[in-house]
């Protein structure tokens, strides 16, 4: 796929039109599919639906199992080719994140829906970095083509555009939750989704294996700088010795995050075909900043990167090094 090094960034009432036009539309997500990924990409295939065109969602790797309540709710598919289909992103900050997909498109999407402050724009798009989330972006939007009369916010968008963005505010209790975004929330719950077992299944529906993976991380937690960084790393032989998978660690990092007194915490674990990738949240340090450094972004509270070293100790002392120069 080869991406140009120009792209334009649309207003809401442009964005808007542009997906008006966009015809046999595929939805693109970011590789290891998070709520926000899931939820708002779930939304966007219900918004191309209303304007009757049928879509669905594709991505590089498994949808996680916690997650396909969404997708299920709103009958959206994952396809597993987009020959002949236009393809739009939502919630990708660079062409990276696409993972697998990079080499399966022949050209790049048409058009792009993201919320990340840091990253690299690969298509025409519609990017808020002040938004909580792609899918409060996707919000904008979707007041837009309501007010054109082409669509209408119903309880199934209302559905999908919660789920993310609570996932993405982790219930509404981070820093990027605004005004805008409560009251986003609020419009949304008046439309009559059961908010409460949503946040319960983001939030406190776990599997055996995902408990089993928050407690193994809480055991090898440490800290460094009197307690402002809390760390752990996890290895594949330490996961198949517990008979777990790379996705069971995938809310780990909150055990981490919740250590009293930490101003930052990192989480390094090794992925399937040795991959290191390391998630960082923050208080108030801008982590993505340390993750563009290795060619990933995020947030300023919440961000992660893939990095290339010989172990996992490299790596997670190649990215305390970095934390080190601004905790």
């Amino acid at each position: 796929m080869q991406i140009n090094s120009e792209y334009a960034r649309l207003s809401v009432r442009e964005a808007a039109e542009r997906l008006l036009a966009i015809e046999n539309p595929i939805v693109l997500i970011h590789r290891r599919p998070d709520g926000d990924a899931v939820g708002s990409g779930a939304a966007l295939c219900e918004v191309f639906r209303q304007l009757g065109k049928t879509s669905a969602i594709m991505c590089a790797d498994k949808i996680p199992s916690r997650l396909e309540f969404i997708l299920k709710r709103l009958d959206v598919s994952v396809a597993k080719s987009a020959s002949g289909c236009s393809s739009v992103s939502i919630d990708v900050a660079s062409p990276s994140q696409l993972g697998a997909l990079v080499d399966e498109m022949k050209k790049p999407p048409v058009f792009m829906i993201d919320h990340h402050a840091v990253g690299e724009q690969f298509a025409d798009g519609y990017i808020d970095p002040e938004a909580s989330s792609a899918a409060e972006a996707l919000a904008d939007i979707i007041s837009e083509l309501s007010a054109m009369n082409r669509i209408n916010l119903t309880d199934k968008l209302a559905y999908a555009l919660y789920a993310a963005v609570s996932s993405d505010t982790g219930c509404f209790a981070y820093s990027n939750a605004s005004t805008k975004t409560h009251r986003l929330a609020a419009m949304l719950i008046e439309k009559g989704i059961d908010a409460a077992d949503i946040n319960h299944r983001l939030f406190n529906s776990k599997s055996d294996s995902q408990i089993k993976a928050e407690g193994f991380i809480a055991t090898k937690l440490k800290s460094l700088f009197s307690g402002k960084l809390a760390y752990a790393t996890v290895s594949i032989a330490e996961m198949e010795s517990l008979g777990l998978c790379a996705e069971d660690f995938d809310t780990a990092i909150d055990i981490v995050r919740a250590l009293e007194g930490a101003e930052i915490a990192l989480l390094v674990k090794e992925n399937p075909g040795s991959e290191l990738k390391a998630s960082m949240r923050s208080t108030g340090a801008d982590v993505s900043a340390i993750a563009k450094e290795f060619g990933g972004g995020g947030h300023v509270r919440a961000a992660g990167c893939s990095i290339k070293a010989e172990s996992l100790a490299d790596a997670a002392n190649m990215i305390i090094e970095k934390i080190k120069e601004i905790i």
